[in-house]
């Protein structure tokens, strides 16, 4: 599998480090494995430590920036309401809420290196309406050293050994993989299911009321 992934060839590196910053812009790919699946290419020397983190800070710093100007535009009954599609739980907002009410900016830069705080804690800074250029300074001085951090795992634990883990269970990991497809797939739309009962319960509610 990484021997594919590594001879894929320069278009479709950069076609992967393209997905890399929108995965991780739109934090559908948690930096806890996209950044050190980056470090696994400065260890091949497919990339170098310059190009990975670039891409690496990058990604992160558009999603922070994402979900900062969500909170900000969009308004909490919006986010409540279908932040469902983005994966986004009124649970977590509430948490994220509590945090930057307590700490404020600083939220934004010591969040990050929290894996938890740190996907919570942009749209609150939105909400609350935090200086945009103070945020994005805070959260930048927060992310550059996160980033280099998984990066610099995933190029310590290197391909050969990552190879050698992954040498004779390649079927099984398919199955593995497929599964966990499968369950997130389910997990979504049950998620989605929850959520709009949720939502057909308020709306009756408010029609009963407003009778």
């Amino acid at each position: 599998m990484l021997e594919w992934l590594f001879s894929a060839g320069e278009s479709n590196l950069w076609l992967f480090l393209g997905i890399m910053i929108v995965g991780l812009g739109t934090e559908l790919i948690p930096a806890e494995v996209g950044l050190p699946l980056l470090g696994l290419y400065v260890s091949n020397g497919t990339v170098s430590w310059t190009v990975a983190v670039l891409v690496g800070f990058l990604g992160s710093l558009m999603g922070a920036t994402v979900f900062y100007l969500l909170g900000r535009y969009a308004g909490r009954p919006i986010l409540v309401r279908y932040g469902k599609w983005l994966l986004i739980k009124e649970k977590e907002i509430a948490q994220g809420e509590r945090i930057v009410a307590k700490y404020g900016t600083w939220s934004a830069l010591f969040g990050r290196f929290f894996p938890v705080v740190r996907s919570v804690v942009s749209i609150p800074c939105g909400l609350f309406g935090l200086s945009f250029k103070h945020y994005l300074l805070a959260s930048s001085i927060g992310l550059f050293p996160v980033s280099f951090f998984y990066i610099w795992v995933g190029e310590r634990f290197g391909v050969e050994r990552a190879e050698s883990m992954l040498k004779g269970l390649e079927q099984e990991l398919w199955w593995i993989l497929g599964g966990i497809v499968v369950v997130l797939g389910g997990y979504i739309l049950y998620r989605r299911s929850k959520a709009k009962q949720k939502e057909q319960t308020q709306d009756a509610k408010t029609k009963q009321q407003n009778k």
